[in-house]
């Protein structure tokens, strides 16, 4: 039949629907009742009334044709001129190129062939690649594309530029003094994509605030850079001051900044390129008492290494072998024959011997390392008393180290000097130690001094020592008769993010 009615009137009839109508529930007259919702062509079949449990019913349509017609070609002929392909660092980046070339008047569409994949369908006049690699070149071929005819592959080359971050320090861990907003958190402003970022809590937020940056290794820095957030003003710096140190202790001004308030990225280039592991950022002024960011850069000079704190045989990784290393040091101090060269290295908070401090960044970051939950502050103190003043020879005089208030205690250390005439150290009984291994060492300086290093470190992802406990005892035995007046020295508590305490 021809006509819907036809079809809705007869019985085993077909019918070509070359525009079907789906708006027909729509309110009779209401506005969209008028708009019209139509699909592709369809072949309608209407039989008569039959039981189809016991008859076989069979529909076949003879001579059937599907012909795609491409409705992006419209245009046909030869081309007129011939495709000239144009590239330019100028509009490619580190990471993308973009090529562009001249409009063909009777082109339908542009084809381009890259890494033996066929881009097609283009419209415009130039195609973005990304996700490249920087300082690369890559091969392209393009064409154009009508009705009638498809023009020969044009060849083409370009490439990549420069990658500017190329010595932006990666893996920099930060803690601030202000809380963040939720899904807003500080590593969004050191994961090198600037389509993330920190912002603190709307609620909680003020000002001044510090972030402290952990860059992972020890670098010789040149800048920083700030990238504001992209929109708005809430949280952009504007006045604060730059600080660095060895040990997140001491800590040395490095420079100032004082930036416009807007979404321009910002700079401050440190003159005197220091070589630090630890920086500071104090923000004295920002938009509306937030903090914000879309991305913090930190550049080490072109060129220079890093030292991974640690390696202390220096075959750039941390493992137990540095461990063992440490084990072997610990107590060693600048004077000692063997200190000088890399085992200086390993005197990492720079403080003139080896320590708890240097060894807990390998007992840190080995069995799994440390997780990164939020720790109370590091605090407490170390005291010690023997069991006589008066000592006869042969006497055992026991020391008791007592630790007070501790909290968060990852490590710990300290020196006592004593006379080997006099005593002989037997050894050290553990009371309340935890799971910390004792790495203390009784050691003959170059000098010819005596000095006993009791130092104790959790390894991995252990509890600290907490609250005020007996720890362990030390054990002397007397050469002969003599007075005991031996003290404590160069005392040191740390947590397991290396922040320390003196006592």
């Amino acid at each position: 039949v021809n006509t819907l009615d036809e079809f809705n009137n007869g019985t085993n009839v077909y019918f070509y629907n070359s525009k079907p109508e789906f708006n027909n529930f729509s309110t009779k007259d209401s506005e969209f009742s008028k708009v019209s919702i139509s699909r592709n062509p369809q072949v309608w079949v209407k039989s008569e009334i039959i039981d189809v449990s016991k008859n076989k019913v069979e529909l076949v349509i003879k001579d059937y044709q599907f012909t795609n017609y491409n409705q992006l070609k419209n245009n046909s002929g030869a081309f007129a001129e011939a495709l000239k392909p144009i590239t330019s660092e100028n509009t490619n980046t580190a990471y993308s190129i973009l090529p562009s070339w001249n409009k063909i008047p009777n082109a339908d569409y542009y084809e381009i062939l890259y890494n033996n994949m066929v881009y097609s369908n283009i419209k415009g006049t130039s195609f973005l690649f990304e996700g490249l690699a920087p300082e690369t070149k890559y091969d392209f071929k393009l064409r154009a594309v009508n009705k009638t005819n498809t023009s020969d592959w044009v060849p083409f080359s370009s490439g990549t530029n420069k990658n500017p971050y190329e010595f932006a320090i990666k893996g920099i861990k930060a803690t601030a003094t202000i809380p963040s907003q939720e899904g807003e958190e500080i590593e969004n402003l050191f994961d090198q994509d600037v389509s993330t970022g920190w912002h603190s809590d709307y609620e909680k937020s003020k000002v001044p605030f510090e972030i402290i940056l952990d860059l992972g290794s020890i670098n010789t820095i040149s800048k920083l850079e700030y990238i504001p957030r992209n929109s708005g003003y809430n949280g952009i710096w504007m006045k604060g001051k730059i600080s660095y140190s060895d040990n997140k202790k001491d800590w040395k001004e490095l420079g100032s900044f004082t930036w416009d308030r807007n979404n321009i990225s910002k700079s401050l280039d440190f003159a005197t390129h220091p070589t630090t592991r630890f920086m500071k950022i104090e923000v004295s002024n920002a938009f509306g008492n937030f903090g914000s960011g879309n991305e913090l850069y930190i550049f080490k000079v072109p060129g220079s290494s890093s030292l991974l704190p640690g390696d202390i045989n220096n075959d750039q990784k941390i493992d137990r072998n540095d461990f063992t290393s440490y084990m072997n040091y610990t107590g060693l101090r600048k004077g000692d024959s063997d200190f000088e060269g890399y085992i200086s290295n390993g005197d990492i908070n720079k403080n003139g011997f080896i320590d708890a401090y240097d060894i807990s960044n390998v007992a840190t970051k080995i069995e799994g390392g440390v997780n990164d939950e939020e720790l109370k502050p590091l605090q407490g103190s170390i005291a010690v008393s023997a069991s006589k003043q008066q000592y006869v020879k042969n006497d055992i005089i026991e020391v008791v180290v007592k630790g007070s208030n501790l909290q968060s205690v990852n490590a710990l250390s300290f020196a006592i000097p004593y006379s080997q005439q006099e005593l002989e150290y037997i050894g050290i009984t553990p009371l309340n130690i935890g799971q910390m291994e004792n790495l203390t060492y009784d050691r003959l300086h170059s000098n010819k001094e005596k000095v006993l290093y009791p130092t104790l470190v959790n390894v991995g992802q252990k509890l600290p020592l907490e609250g005020t406990k007996d720890l362990f005892i030390i054990k002397f035995k007397a050469k002969r008769n003599g007075s005991f007046n031996i003290k404590a020295t160069n005392g040191l508590l740390v947590d397991k993010t290396l922040n320390s305490i003196d006592f």
